[in-house]
């Protein structure tokens, strides 16, 4: 065994642990705790077992690395700062530069969301070792929170039947495995977003609690220098909380902590304002663009031949776009694209099993009865849908895309799934219907 390979295993029983741990700090789902903490160790083995097997046994070279190196960054700004011989302070306070270059994105473009690299520059300063494998490790991770994060918000919303095919669908979905074993910034990015949701539908539960105003406002902060837009898009579904009206029991110290909210709101509102990450220069000539950069010499690439300045080709290019993320690769593409493209198949089969059985008539259901109550969670499925739906070039990259959007896709499956479990069993006989093989999922209830 190599000594990176030692370190990052240390590393990753040092996060089991630290995982565990602030898994018990929580006041909420604490008679459900025991399985929560295995679904984390399940999850996180299981992408630490493929992280190994992609860097150290060098079976990466299938998946092309997509952005995978820029973990090198981190490395390099590990030597930057020890050539400047700067302590832990001097490394936090570097972290400005990644809040400052945080922009536009374009593809290609290395300038602009810093944050992931300075994290892992951060955590090899930390450890003394500058490892592809340490990232992996802390992927691995996040991956793993992402899984939790997916059942508790699942199970806020609804039956302990659905949260339970939630967290064993984000769990071993394939996709979310192999994006979380690789060394890019998809991860990190998830769990912010995960984490921000869940205290958002939290928030209408225990009337305004502190504890998710500040875990939520920090979290929505922290996406700026990770993916900038991704934290414009939650900082609305956030404010949505204050405009929906909370019918439920509220804590003694609603008041207080509703103010905080505003106040939460104001703030991050105000950092996304003042940064420089130029929301105005995100406008159709840049989409159109943009779609070209990433069309082009791609294996993947698919230059839609649209205008986007016009009605018509907006629209047929963000449809387009839509399709592509929600379902592509479509089987017609399977056979004449690469091999990676190829080892989709399986896992869409899956998929689209389950888009078309449990997602479409869950979310029919849900707009139905709980529209209101999921705004959050629509406000971020529409509008990060709709952001990857007009800048859509790339089968490849929308396919990782999709990835940001299937612990709330699954939600809606899951729902839509025990719905048609429910309404099956009606439909046997009285003597079949309560025998305990066949007894439904009890009927959609929240804790």
């Amino acid at each position: 065994m190599s000594n990176e390979t030692f370190v990052a295993i240390t590393i990753c029983l040092l996060l089991a642990g630290l995982g565990n741990l602030l898994l018990g700090v929580t006041s909420t789902h604490q008679s459900t705790l025991r399985f929560q903490r295995r679904l984390f160790l399940v999850a996180f083995a299981i992408r630490f077992s493929v992280s190994i097997a992609l860097y150290a046994f060098g079976f990466w070279t299938l998946l092309g690395d997509a952005d995978a190196s820029g973990w090198s960054y981190g490395a390099t700004l590990v030597s930057r700062w020890t050539v400047d011989h700067a302590t832990i302070v001097d490394v936090i306070a570097s972290w400005s530069e990644a809040f400052r270059n945080s922009g536009v994105p374009s593809a290609g473009t290395p300038g602009t969301h810093l944050g992931y690299y300075y994290l892992l520059g951060t955590i090899f300063f930390i450890t003394g070792v500058s490892s592809r494998l340490i990232a992996a490790a802390l992927n691995g991770f996040f991956g793993a929170i992402i899984v939790v994060f997916a059942y508790r918000t699942a199970r806020t919303l609804f039956s302990e039947w659905v949260a339970v095919r939630v967290a064993w669908w984000t769990c071993l979905f394939p996709s979310m495995i192999i994006w979380s074993a690789q060394t890019v910034k998809e991860p990190v990015v998830i769990t912010l977003e995960v984490i921000a949701l869940y205290c958002c539908l939290r928030l209408r539960k225990s009337g305004y609690a502190l504890r998710y105003v500040l875990l939520g406002g920090c979290a929505i902060a922290l996406m700026l220098p990770f993916r900038f837009y991704a934290a414009y898009i939650a900082t609305a579904a956030f404010g949505s909380v204050l405009i929906i009206p909370n019918t439920g029991r509220r804590a003694r110290w609603s008041a207080v902590g509703l103010g905080v909210f505003a106040l939460t709101i104001a703030v991050v509102a105000l950092v996304l304002v003042n940064s420089e990450a130029r929301i105005d220069q995100f406008d159709l000539t840049f989409v159109q663009q943009f779609r070209h950069d990433i069309a082009e010499g791609a294996g993947s690439g698919l230059n839609l031949d649209v205008d986007m300045h016009t009605t018509t080709g907006f629209s047929v290019g963000t449809l387009v776009g839509a399709a592509y993320l929600l379902l592509a690769p479509f089987p017609w593409e399977l056979g004449v694209g690469s091999l990676r493209m190829l080892l989709t198949a399986p896992e869409l089969v899956v998929w689209w099993w389950i888009f078309f059985v449990g997602v479409v008539p869950g979310a029919r259901y849900v707009v139905k009865t709980r529209g209101l109550e999921l705004a959050p969670i629509f406000v971020f499925i529409l509008g990060l849908g709709l952001l990857y739906s007009m800048t859509f070039g790339n089968i490849g990259l929308v396919f990782r895309q999709r990835a940001q959007l299937l612990p709330w896709l699954f939600v809606l499956a899951a729902v839509g799934l025990e719905q048609r479990a429910i309404r099956q069993s009606r439909r046997l006989p009285a003597q079949v219907r309560f025998a305990p093989r066949h007894r439904p999922p009890a009927a959609v209830g929240r804790t």
